[in-house]
């Protein structure tokens, strides 16, 4: 099944298309770098103008694969995605008694745990730091996570970076429930790293969820030899911590 890009609420689709299209933009302003060089004037202009356009068209492309995508799925495969969805919230809150409601975390959720459900991750291995998912496994990975309703929460995130590709969170695109992740340093060793935001949150109803989205570059194994990874892979996830601030 084509891996599908799991976004909730659809107010962050637009942000998604904006961060695809700065990605299209980049890749191609690099490939067309030595060209652009040579222009100057209205001529330079026109070309940088084409560039955003093809960017803007390939973001709209992927977009439309996408949808594409979902409008294919069964409902055993939506239901698979997000069962809560399919459940009324009146259900969800009988089902939690008079506590019902969004809690005020802390929610944390390790690359092993059974309860991770999201999309273009590869399988969890175990590596020399522990357990983690390398992304890279569809165009965005993303990750389910419960809301503790609206206002200011902290997320913080233990990512790695995959064949000693120095490790830097600004050259990814994250957003948490379609809101752009600033993600602060806690510690990075250049390759592993503990990273934290603070990002503030729309009102959401009892028992539903919010998905974590991460995009950005993927990489080839340099190694050679019968050992080589043959996978392309973006940044690796270790953990996620999730509480209102």
């Amino acid at each position: 099944m084509t891996e599908l890009l799991d976004l909730s609420p659809e107010r962050g689709a637009a942000l998604i298309d904006a961060a695809l299209e700065r990605q299209h933009a980049g890749r191609l302003r690099e490939a067309a770098a030595p060209i652009l060089e040579g222009l100057h004037g209205p001529a330079r202009l026109l070309g940088e103008h084409l560039l955003e356009e093809i960017a803007r068209l390939a973001a709209q492309v992927d977009a439309l694969s996408q949808a594409q995508a979902a409008a294919a799925l069964s409902r055993a495969e939506r239901l698979r995605i997000d069962p809560l969805r399919a459940i009324p919230v009146a259900r969800l809150e009988a089902a939690g008694g008079t506590t019902a409601g969004a809690g005020n975390g802390p929610v944390a959720l390790e690359a092993g745990d059974e309860a991770f459900q999201g999309f273009g991750w590869f399988a969890a291995e175990r590596t020399d730091r522990g357990t983690l998912r390398w992304s890279g496994a569809a165009r965005c990975a993303t990750l389910l996570l419960p809301a503790l309703g609206g206002g200011e929460v902290v997320v913080t995130l233990s990512l790695r970076s995959p064949f000693g590709v120095p490790l830097d969170p600004a050259a990814h695109d994250l957003f948490l429930d379609g809101v752009p992740l600033s993600l602060t340093a806690i510690a990075n060793d250049g390759i592993t790293g503990t990273f934290e935001a603070r990002p503030s949150l729309p009102d959401h109803p009892p028992g539903s969820r919010i998905t974590l989205l991460l995009h950005g570059a993927q990489h080839e194994d340099p190694a050679t030899g019968p050992r080589r990874d043959t996978r392309r892979l973006g940044l690796g996830l270790a953990w996620v911590r999730l509480e209102r601030a």
